[in-house]
């Protein structure tokens, strides 16, 4: 039986994954951009960040339905921050 209490870990290891995912996107758009990264380029990558979380946290819906919340907060705030730099 799963338990229903919050748990900072599950989150933290949750930003761990979504924050290694951007760090090789930010790797991917200096090489192609010659260094130029821009507001709406970091935007960019807090979208393609979300992307992984979106799948992932899709997946994992099936085995265990409780851990797809940690997921949804990470695509969430990727989300909000991503289309807040892009639109500004």
């Amino acid at each position: 039986m799963e338990s229903s209490k919050f748990s900072w870990n599950k989150l933290i290891f949750v930003f761990g994954l979504t924050t290694l995912v951007g760090i090789g996107q930010y790797a991917l758009a200096y090489q192609f951009n010659d260094g130029k990264i821009t507001q709406k380029v970091i935007g960019a990558i807090f979208l393609g960040m979300a992307l992984p979380s979106l799948i992932i946290g899709g997946v994992i819906r099936i085995f265990k339905p409780r851990l797809q919340s940690y997921f949804a907060i990470t695509i969430g705030l990727c989300l909000s921050i991503g289309l807040f730099l892009i639109l500004i």
